[in-house]
């Protein structure tokens, strides 16, 4: 959706359990697979990707370490007209 608005450089972030999700986002955006490919820019380009822990309090009062990933990606070129049916 930030692409289709006029973005062409995102950092997608993920903790935990959501990596997984932020590493198949990157490469359905990077091959422009499906229904996403239309809103995005001709092509799409995974730039630095970095690996961090970040240390979160938790409810029982322990604080407790989470490992962090940021995607960066860039669009390149201009997002195709979408056809009327």
């Amino acid at each position: 959706m930030a692409m289709e608005a006029g973005d062409r450089n995102l950092q997608l972030v993920a903790r935990g359990a959501t990596i997984g999700r932020a590493v198949d986002v990157a490469e359905v955006c990077r091959r422009r697979n499906g229904f996403i490919a239309q809103g995005l820019p001709e092509e799409v380009v995974i730039g630095e990707i970095s690996c961090a822990s970040e240390v979160l309090p938790s409810d029982e009062g322990k604080d407790r370490t989470v490992s962090v990933l940021q995607i960066e990606l860039d669009g390149i070129g201009e997002i195709p007209v979408k056809e009327e049916e």
